[in-house]
C-alpha cells in the first residue's frame, strides 16, 4: 500500500475507499468541479448522504474491498462530505465522533476531532489539512516556504473552515476526552499534540491515546496565511500541476519506478 503521510486521505487505501464510495453514490466525491460539484452536493443533500450513512453504519455493511474496515469507510465518507460542504445529520456526526479510536495516528484522530468540532454544517466546505500525493512530493522537493513546512500537511495540518483562517499549532482546540472548550487546555507532555482540560480527562483518555502517543520534541507550528494568501497559493498550485487526476496516488509499481 502506498502511504505518503500520517493524515487522512494520504494513502492508496483511502483513495480506493473514496472511489468505492463514489460508485456507491453514483456521483463523483473526489475532486468534483464546477457544475459536477454542484450536482453532487444537491444529490447528497437531497437524501442520498443520509441514506448511505445509514447503510455504512448498519452492522451488516460490507465494504467493497474486504481489507477496508467499515469504520474507516464511514470516516472517509464523512470527511468527503464535509469537504463538499454537505449538510450532515446530527446523529451521523455523533456516530463519527465515537470512531476516533479506530484511527491509527494522532494526526488522523485530531483531523477528525477538529473537523467534527468546527464544521459549520451550513454549506460551508471544510478544507482538509492533508496534502495529496503530488502536493506532498512537491512540498518536499521545494522545502520550506513562508506558509509551508515542506512536509505532508497544509498549514496546521488539522484543517479549517473555508471561510476562516487556519490556525498555527497542530493541536486540538477542545478537550480530547470531554470536548470542553471554555478552559485552558494542557498538552500531553510526550506527544505535545493532544490537549486536555484536566489530568482526570487525560487519564480517562489514556487507553485510547496511548495507542497513538509518540514522543515529539515540540508541537508542529506553521506560519498562518491569510485567506488571500491561500487563494493565491491555490491558483499557483493549479497552474503548476494537472487537474484532479494529478491528485490520484500512483500504483505501488509506479511508486517504485516500475514500467
Amino acid at each position: 500500500m502506498v502511504v505518503w503521510g500520517r493524515g487522512l486521505m494520504q494513502s492508496h487505501d483511502d483513495f480506493e475507499i473514496a472511489r468505492d464510495l463514489s460508485e456507491m453514490c453514483q456521483c463523483r466525491l473526489l475532486f468534483p468541479r464546477g457544475k459536477e460539484r454542484e450536482e453532487t452536493i444537491k444529490k447528497l443533500n437531497d437524501g442520498l448522504l443520509s441514506q448511505k450513512f445509514e447503510k455504512i453504519f448498519a452492522a451488516d455493511f460490507q465494504p467493497r474491498s474486504r481489507h477496508h474496515k467499515r469504520e474507516r469507510v464511514a470516516i472517509i465518507f464523512g470527511m468527503l462530505a464535509m469537504e463538499l460542504g454537505c449538510i450532515i445529520e446530527g446523529s451521523h456526526l455523533l456516530s463519527l465522533q465515537i470512531l476516533r479510536p479506530f484511527l491509527p495516528t494522532i494526526e488522523q484522530q485530531l483531523q477528525l476531532v477538529t473537523a467534527l468540532e468546527e464544521y459549520k454544517n451550513n454549506g460551508t466546505p471544510w478544507e482538509s489539512g492533508s496534502k495529496c500525493f503530488v502536493d506532498a512530493q512537491c512540498s518536499k522537493a521545494r522545502g520550506r516556504s513562508p506558509f509551508d513546512l515542506g512536509d505532508e500537511f497544509w498549514f496546521s495540518g488539522l484543517g479549517h473552515s473555508s471561510d476562516e483562517h487556519p490556525v498555527s499549532a497542530m493541536v486540538n482546540k477542545v478537550c480530547l476526552n470531554c470536548g470542553a472548550d471554555d478552559v485552558e487546555l494542557q498538552k500531553c507532555n510526550r506527544c505535545k499534540t493532544a490537549q486536555y482540560c484536566s489530568k482526570e480527562c487525560q487519564r480517562a483518555d489514556w487507553s485510547i491515546h496511548k495507542q497513538v502517543c509518540e514522543a515529539r520534541d515540540s508541537t508542529r507550528i506553521c506560519p498562518v496565511p491569510t485567506l488571500e494568501d491561500i487563494n493565491r497559493y491555490k491558483l499557483a498550485r493549479e497552474s503548476e500541476s494537472a487537474p484532479p487526476s494529478a491528485s490520484t496516488p500512483p500504483s505501488e509499481g509506479e511508486q517504485k519506478g516500475e514500467n
